[in-house]
């Protein structure tokens, strides 16, 4: 028997005894709403005397303009470099005195500070939460050591085929679309952003009306209400950032190359995905966890590396962004053989969706994803994360007992409807970084 029939066997196995253990029941999450209006999802964790918060803002990367790439990371970066009164490394000592863990960071769509403290810190912990926030000095020195190092990861990135195929991808996908332009600072990019340009990113989208924002841990509602209008409260009520538009990716007819001066290819391929808030959307990965999401128990690793042996690595990836939706894929393998590889994957993913998928890849994508969502809950920190991807997303607080009834709805009928959505016009944008040969375009 193949690893793919062995690995399905025992998922359904395992399938069978899921169904025999009680319901998974999530964490009791309480909504609380300050006397500022300010909603909090809070889970109340007393055995263990630590906090862990997670806040997000609506406006990221896609925010930041034309010509100011990387900006909102790199300002995100620098709001714990100073602060108030409080120097850069006065800061830094000031978190660490109380074991205080405190990061920012901006991804593609969204602005986000996690926060984790002992319960007995929490006031400092708050406030100088607060101050970063209000209060941050992009000081010389800081500035130009991050300026530093975003131009070493440029660098480095010239050298990277990942990177290359995921920038010319996003080029040729979104087009002057904010999603089209790097996410991270370029060199280009990096001399036109200053400190005016860094300030200005925290002061538009750190808002009250874009913050989503919840809390695990060892503390009463009436006191998490208490701090957390003494920080988030000092924010403004309505963020001033601008938000991408909705937009349809591009394919292309023929695979775009980019000539690298390597042995092997890196190869990403991808199409129109769909929403997150769309009613396909569980079916959806549901099949994409079947098809290349579900490592060496996938259709694409059976298929194109284990029975041929013609790819070193092959993976499939929903990315459901706020302004569109992506259905992705990479593979990496010899120049010699992208041509064959790719072509594997085009017919592979057609026959799916044109004739759907076995009874027991349906129950071993179930077994598998409804028994690993609760280890996405594995600790404080994750479980806040998780609150707020639930606001950002619109879902209800019952959704983590909810997620396995979610997936165990999914009907063939589902997964045929979805992969004619996805696959059935196999139309894809593919790019190619490498010395591929036999390839067209």
């Amino acid at each position: 028997m193949c690893r793919r029939g062995i690995l399905i066997g025992i998922l359904a196995l395992l399938c069978g005894f899921a169904l025999a253990l009680p319901a998974f029941a999530g964490p009791r999450i309480e909504r609380i709403t300050t006397p500022l209006g300010i909603e909090v999802w809070l889970v109340r964790e007393p055995s263990i005397p630590m906090l862990a918060l997670q806040a997000s803002w609506r406006g990221g990367a896609s925010s930041d303009p034309a010509g100011l790439e990387g900006r909102a990371g790199l300002a995100m970066d620098l709001l714990t470099e100073g602060a108030g009164d409080l120097g850069p490394e006065a800061f830094q000592n000031a978190l660490r005195e109380k074991a205080i863990s405190l990061d920012f960071s901006a991804d593609r769509d969204y602005s986000s500070v996690s926060l984790r403290t002992l319960t007995r810190h929490r006031a400092r912990a708050f406030e100088l939460l607060k101050l970063a926030m209000t209060a941050p000095r992009f000081d010389d020195e800081p500035m130009a050591r991050a300026k530093a190092q975003a131009r070493v990861a440029y660098e480095r990135s010239r050298a990277n085929p990942n990177a290359l195929a995921g920038e010319r991808f996003a080029a040729l996908a979104y087009g002057e679309h904010p999603y089209g332009r790097r996410a991270s600072p370029s060199i280009e990019s990096l001399e036109r952003i200053g400190r005016a340009e860094l300030a200005a990113f925290p002061r538009a989208v750190l808002a009250r009306r874009n913050l989503a924002l919840g809390v695990v841990g060892d503390i009463a509602p009436d006191d998490l209400a208490r701090l957390v209008d003494q920080s988030f409260g000092a924010l403004p009520v309505e963020p001033a950032v601008d938000l991408p538009p909705p937009v349809q990716m591009q394919t292309a007819k023929q695979p775009i190359v980019i000539p690298f001066p390597n042995p092997q290819s890196m190869v990403l391929f991808g199409a129109p995905g769909i929403a997150r808030e769309d009613p396909d959307w569980y079916a959806a990965t549901v099949l994409n966890q079947i098809v290349g999401g579900g490592g060496m128990s996938s259709r694409l690793f059976e298929e194109v590396r284990e029975k041929r042996g013609l790819v070193y690595s092959v993976g499939t990836q929903l990315t459901p962004y706020k302004a569109a939706s992506l259905f992705s894929g990479s593979l990496a393998t010899s120049n010699g053989q992208v041509a064959e590889a790719l072509n594997l994957v085009r017919t592979e993913l057609a026959r799916v969706a044109q004739e759907g998928v076995e009874d027991d890849e349906l129950a071993a994508a179930k077994s598998y994803m409804t028994g690993s969502f609760p280890l996405r809950l594995s600790s404080n920190a994750a479980i806040a994360g998780m609150l707020v991807a639930m606001r950002n997303t619109g879902l209800a607080p019952d959704y983590i007992e909810a997620y396995p009834g979610l997936i165990n709805a999914v009907s063939q009928e589902d997964l045929r409807r979805v992969a004619q959505r996805l696959f059935a016009s196999g139309d894809y944008l593919v790019v190619v970084v490498g010395q591929p040969t036999g390839l067209g375009g």
